[in-house]
């Protein structure tokens, strides 16, 4: 009888087996495959916001030396990077200028002026006399006066009176002799006026232009011989060796630092950043034109170096570097890539990876740099987020790592 039963439930039990394994088979079938993703840790260290920018190398103390004469420049016998001493080496040698001959109207004007400027000399000559007799006079009455004042037969008053009057006369006396100088040379500028080029020329002696100060030749703007206007630049020299960069900034980044910030110096050609500090900020703005086009305010921002000489001694003046303004630093802080981040419903949130699946966790965040964001809640170091999620990825999606694939 038990026999009989037995028989008939074998049937049932395998279609039963049948039916789990098939529907099995359905669920994993369609089930959809894990989402491949790229995870990062969440971090505890230190961490930097700096405002980046293009800055430029100058030599601190620039000097350009100009021609102090119109005539005509010799070769410049000088190379850029020579050295130079200040008052010894000579950076430039001028040829004047030749005068010009004075037509009749000139000449007849000038021999007008040097009549005038005798009769000048001669006037001048009456009023020093004329104010030496007052000195005198004012010397003698000052002397009786003071003998009386000591007998008490004068008041300090007229002692006082009699003192001034005697200064005030030897003043007038140095006024007038100074004016006849001075009308003396302006004579002998207009009879000179009257020379002849070839006999005013001095033999064409050449001026010889000495460096100011002591260091290397930036920039020869001028090396061939050719004529040459006063104030023209010649030469540009400085110490190549104490050098500053200047950058400028966004007005508005340039109020979020401050003189004494710290600065990394990138990509001027070395295999380690450098360091600096900012000098000073300048008190005025301009305008710039973007590469896009767009009108920008901004201000120049001077930054010293705090390495030694040695390791930036390959850097010149104008050279192009990256500067790396330093606008807050932390020293322990937990941070996430901001790869990782993305808004959901009005608020910054993560996707964490835990045990083969997303898991969407809001999160507080603070400041923030190119590469990471300061997290203030939500998540602790050790955790892995996802970096860059698509939209396959949702809560509790199935995820595994991209080298994890077969």
């Amino acid at each position: 009888m038990a026999t009989k039963h037995l028989n008939r439930l074998g049937p049932r039990i395998l279609i039963g087996l049948i039916i789990v394994v098939l529907a099995v088979a359905v669920f994993f079938a369609m089930r959809s495959p894990p989402v491949d993703v790229d995870v990062a840790a969440v971090t505890k260290g230190p961490m930097l916001v700096t405002i980046n920018d293009e800055g430029e190398t100058r030599v601190r103390d620039m000097f350009v030396i100009s021609a102090p004469i119109n005539g005509r420049l010799m070769r410049v016998n000088l190379d850029a990077g020579d050295p130079v001493i200040a008052g010894k080496t000579v950076v430039a040698r001028i040829m004047p200028a030749q005068p010009d001959f004075l037509n009749a109207r000139s000449e007849a004007e000038v021999r007008a002026q040097i009549k005038s400027l005798e009769a000048a000399v001669q006037s001048s000559a009456a009023r020093i006399a004329q104010t030496e007799a007052d000195r005198k006079l004012a010397a003698a009455n000052f002397e009786r006066i003071d003998a009386l004042f000591a007998r008490g037969f004068a008041t300090k008053t007229a002692q006082d009176a009699a003192r001034a009057a005697r200064d005030s006369s030897a003043a007038r006396l140095t006024e007038a002799r100074g004016a006849a100088e001075s009308a003396r040379f302006e004579l002998r500028a207009a009879k000179a006026r009257l020379m002849a080029p070839s006999a005013s020329s001095g033999g064409n002696e050449i001026l010889s232009v000495y460096s100011p100060e002591s260091g290397s030749v930036l920039r020869l703007t001028h090396e061939s011989e050719t004529p040459i206007s006063a104030g023209t630049p010649v030469v540009e020299i400085g110490n190549p060796g104490d050098i500053e960069i200047v950058s400028d900034l966004l007005s508005s980044d340039a109020v979020k630092i401050k003189p004494g910030s710290r600065v990394l110096i990138e990509n001027w050609g070395g295999d380690k950043p450098l360091t600096g500090k900012v000098q000073r900020i300048e008190p005025f703005g301009f305008t710039k034109i973007s590469a896009l086009g767009v009108e920008e305010q901004r201000v120049n921002v001077i930054i010293d170096f705090t390495d030694p000489i040695a390791a930036r001694q390959r850097l010149g003046h104008g050279y192009r570097v990256i500067v790396k303004v330093v606008e807050w630093e932390g020293k322990d802080v937990l941070q996430a890539p901001i790869s990782a981040l993305f808004r959901d419903k009005g608020q910054w949130s993560v996707f964490v990876k835990s045990d083969g699946k997303a898991a969407l966790v809001p999160v507080k965040i603070g400041r923030m740099n190119d590469e990471h964001a300061q997290i203030l809640s939500g998540l602790k170091a050790g955790e892995e987020v996802i970096l860059h999620p698509s939209e396959k990825i949702e809560d509790r999606t199935r995820v595994r790592l991209r080298e994890d694939q077969p």
